[in-house]
């Protein structure tokens, strides 16, 4: 009976394929200048091209609207993220001593198709920056619900792709790839306000980001993480407690495939974020981390405050000026300090 019950374990946990590692060393960020700007992203290895064998991995960006033509359809053939695995395989094969690594981060938001911002209440224009974006109400059950679904799809196709190791959560986002930001300034958070976004449907769409990547089984969840910012009342504060309880909650049902993220590493980061990377300390790795400017003016303490954070890798801005600017033989340095 004991034999036979240990045999039926024994035989689940090898059918249940294997988890997959947290990316190492330096990462691209990948194609950000084209969809930060509202445009598709186009992903390009040149940079890395130009630089073989340094980098451990690279993120590979996609839109919603891209990827999801109708509420009903599948992911569309050859897509964006096909294109950019085809890219990544090629650059493998002509450099087997350092592969790359793949990191999936599709923007919703701005970036969501027509056909999900006009769900519940419909699109809402904001402007900012000089910039109108339109959004859909991202906090909205409507809303949550196609993205949970579109979210199955995504992992029927690219759970079980071995170039994939992480997916990151980009659920509740507007205007960047980081669900905790939200426009902070007037008019544009008057008029999120104005179209219904509160603190409560707003934590609670963070509170339940995770869930939605439950259909991913083997590839890690890689979650980027800012203080809430509570607005109903002013002055706006800050609710770094909340942004933990997020955490703790990624760890309680994700276990080491909850990576924690940020995307402000700075050799002196800003204030406000402190409170979440001694958070981090205490929940242990892994952890990742984004730079915050695209070529820091202290890159050398950047990255040595990342790895006192207890970085397994960083993401490095390959537009913008970014990491070609660097000579390959630091890049190297940096990358071999992070493996260690």
């Amino acid at each position: 009976m004991l034999a036979g019950a240990l045999l039926a374990a024994v035989s689940v946990a090898a059918a249940e394929p294997p988890v997959k590692t947290p990316i190492r060393g330096l990462v691209s960020m990948g194609a950000y200048r084209f969809v930060a700007r509202g445009g598709d992203p186009v992903n390009t290895l040149e940079p890395l091209n130009a630089k073989p064998g340094i980098f451990g991995g690279i993120v590979v960006i996609a839109t919603w609207k891209q990827l999801q033509e109708t509420a009903t359809s599948g992911l569309a053939d050859n897509n964006a993220i096909d294109r950019a695995l085809a890219d990544v395989r090629e650059y493998n094969r002509r450099n087997p001593a350092k592969p790359l690594a793949v990191k999936l981060r599709v923007w919703a938001g701005f970036e969501a198709p027509d056909w999900a911002k006009n769900l519940g209440a419909g699109p809402i224009t904001v402007t900012r920056d000089g910039h109108d974006r339109v959004l859909g109400h991202f906090w909205g059950p409507p809303y949550r619900k196609a993205w949970s679904r579109f979210q199955e799809l995504l992992a029927a196709r690219y759970d079980q792709e071995p170039l994939i190791h992480e997916v990151a959560v980009t659920s509740c986002m507007s205007f960047t790839a980081e669900p905790f930001v939200i426009p902070g300034e007037e008019p544009a958070l008057g008029v999120l306000r104005a179209a219904g976004l509160k603190d409560e449907p707003y934590r609670q769409c963070l509170a339940h980001a995770v869930d939605d990547y439950a259909p991913w089984k083997t590839t890690l969840v890689e979650f980027p993480l800012n203080p809430f910012r509570a607005t109903d009342t002013r002055p706006w504060k800050s609710d770094h407690a909340f942004t933990e309880q997020v955490m703790r909650s990624c760890r309680a049902s994700l276990g080491k495939r909850c990576i924690f993220d940020n995307h402000n590493l700075d050799a002196n980061p800003p204030e406000n974020i402190l409170p979440i990377y001694e958070a981090m300390r205490r929940l242990g790795p892994p952890v990742e981390f984004q730079t915050y400017r695209e070529t820091p003016g202290d890159f050398e303490g950047t990255i040595r405050k990342g790895l006192s954070l207890g970085a397994s890798s960083i993401e490095l801005w390959q537009d913008f000026r970014g990491f070609p600017l660097l000579p390959d033989e630091t890049l190297r340095r940096w990358a071999s300090m992070l493996e260690e």
